[in-house]
């Protein structure tokens, strides 16, 4: 069976990973640990790249699981055809 991860689903939690460390760099800096920098564009900042995390992960799962739909249809299709081939060839079909 073909892997149902694609590029897509890849460059999704790839671009999650990453906007998801740049948020956490983001938050530190502006909290009490990092200084307590209340720039108000840093705090834009921080919770836009938070946003975009949560937005791509949720992207990336959608991706994924519609990959795994159509990878289970294809699978169906296949085994439908090779039932119906089997039968014409006098064979019984295969157990699943």
């Amino acid at each position: 069976m073909h892997s149902t991860l694609t590029r897509a689903t890849i460059v999704w939690f790839v671009i999650a990973g990453v906007s998801g460390v740049g948020a956490v760099f983001l938050h530190l800096f502006r909290s009490a640990f990092g200084g307590g920098s209340t720039a108000l564009v840093l705090t834009v900042a921080a919770y836009a790249a938070t946003v975009l995390a949560v937005v791509s992960i949720y992207r990336g799962v959608m991706s994924a699981a519609s990959e795994q739909d159509r990878a289970r249809r294809n699978a169906e299709r296949e085994r439908e055809v090779a039932d119906r081939l089997a039968r014409w060839e006098g064979m019984r079909p295969r157990d699943h």
